[in-house]
Order: structure tokens, then C-alpha cells, then sequence
């Protein structure tokens, strides 16, 4: 018999009716063309040789077809079909749900080469929902110093969640993503900026990313942690904290 642990399946659970069928009702409710019950129809009809990614690729598929060819109107339409911002008051473990990553994945394959700045603006509000960490590199590869400019905007904003995606979408080594053509010159300061953070959400992503830093130079790190020591702008707490955080690969 297949123990719990065998029988769970995380694409399962993240994309299934349930899921589907809010995501379609979020679009259904703005954007009168747009056929909800197609969309479920379509989506699930081709999840089950896809995996968790793919899956995603493929709803950004069929959400597509229903929308304008444009990207700008797009771009408005999938704003529009956003729900609530995740909860702002909140400092850590509020993810959000990965259905509402599809607005990336469009904005990536519409926006990144005629429409940067609208596509930038949509992953600016996306993330706000769920992580754009994914899709803010095809832009960090394709035009650097333009969208290191926004981050550098970004890395003060209001809510936390923009300002940890200017940590999480420049990491050298991000799971499941591809790689950056950065330099840590380039980096650097918004780590030296974000370590400072109030959000824990923030300062897990700075660590993590000091953490990648330290796999290819850990005297980098090092001397970036005393540094920040002796600057004094984060609690001693939360500064152990992040250190032991930063030096977790290096201690092993």
C-alpha cells in the first residue's frame, strides 16, 4: 500500500480544479470575453503528462488564447484579473499561490523585447501576489542596467514583497531558475541595503543569497557580514540570524 508521503503530489495540489477554477474566475469576472469554463476545460485536460512547471507554462498557453494579442491591453487585463495583494502587514511565510504566476510567464514571452517598461510594471504589481523571482532574470539578462535601475526603485518600495524580489531575482544560484549574467559588484549593494530589513521574508531572501555568494567566494561574504556588523543597522538578533544563515554551506 502507498504510504501518505508516496501518494501526495505537489503539482496535484497546487494545480487541480479547485485552483483552476479560481484563476478562471478571476479572469472570468473582469474581462467579459473571457470563457472561464473553457479555460478550466483546456487547462486540466493537459496537466497530467506535464510537471509542476510545465503546468505552469502550459495555463499561461491557455490563458493567452482568451486575451488581447497586444501586449499593453494584456498586461492591463491581467492586472485587472489580479486578486488582493498578499497581506502587507504580515513580515514572512506568505507566499501566495502559483497559479498567479502566470502574469510572469506573459510577460516574459510578450513584453521582454518591444514592451520592457509595461512588462516591468506588471511584474511590479504580480509580485505583490506571487513571486516574480522567476521572471524578473529573462529582463536582468536581456537589458542589466535598465532593470537594475528598478530594482535599485524597488528596493526601498513600501511592501515587502517587492523589496525581497530586488534579493530573490538577482541570486546567483535560485532553484529551479536561470542564471543571471551578474556581477556581485552588481548585487552587492542591494544586499547591503535589504540586510537592514524589518521583513524576515527579506532578510531569509538576503541570506540565501549570501549563502549562494559564499559557494563562489565565501571571503566575499565573510567580510560583507563584518561589515554589517560594524554598520549596526540591523538588530544583533536578527544580524545572528543572518549570518548563521549566510555561513550555513561554509560550516558544513
Amino acid at each position: 500500500m502507498a504510504t501518505a508521503k508516496e501518494r501526495f503530489s505537489l503539482k496535484d495540489h497546487l494545480f487541480n480544479p479547485e485552483t483552476i477554477g479560481r484563476i478562471a474566475q478571476e479572469f472570468a469576472s473582469v474581462i467579459p470575453s473571457f470563457d472561464g469554463t473553457r479555460f478550466e476545460s483546456e487547462a486540466l485536460a493537459g496537466f497530467a503528462d506535464r510537471e509542476l512547471l510545465q503546468r505552469l507554462e502550459w495555463m499561461a498557453d491557455c490563458m493567452e488564447r482568451q486575451l488581447a494579442s497586444d501586449f499593453p491591453t494584456m498586461a492591463d487585463q491581467l492586472e485587472a484579473a489580479m486578486p488582493k495583494m498578499l497581506n502587507p502587514t504580515l513580515s514572512d511565510d506568505d507566499f501566495g499561490h502559483f497559479i498567479h504566476a502566470v502574469p510572469g510567464i506573459l510577460a516574459v514571452r510578450h513584453g521582454l523585447e518591444y514592451h520592457r517598461e509595461r512588462a516591468l510594471d506588471l511584474l511590479y504589481e504580480a509580485t505583490k501576489r506571487f513571486s516574480m523571482e522567476f521572471y524578473i532574470r529573462p529582463f536582468l539578462n536581456r537589458w542589466p542596467d535598465e532593470t537594475l535601475a528598478r530594482l535599485a526603485l524597488w528596493a526601498q518600495d513600501e511592501n515587502y514583497h517587492v523589496r525581497r524580489l530586488v534579493s530573490e531575482g538577482t541570486r546567483p544560484r535560485l532553484p529551479w531558475a536561470k542564471s543571471v549574467t551578474l556581477t556581485q559588484e552588481q548585487t552587492i549593494p542591494f544586499l547591503d541595503a535589504l540586510h537592514a530589513d524589518i521583513a524576515r521574508f527579506v532578510t531569509r531572501s538576503v541570506a540565501n543569497h549570501m549563502n549562494d555568494i559564499s559557494k563562489i567566494n565565501a571571503d566575499t561574504v565573510v567580510l560583507l557580514l563584518a561589515d554589517w556588523k560594524k554598520q549596526g543597522r540591523q538588530s544583533v538578533k536578527e544580524l545572528d540570524w543572518i549570518t548563521r544563515h549566510s555561513l550555513r554551506t561554509l560550516v558544513k
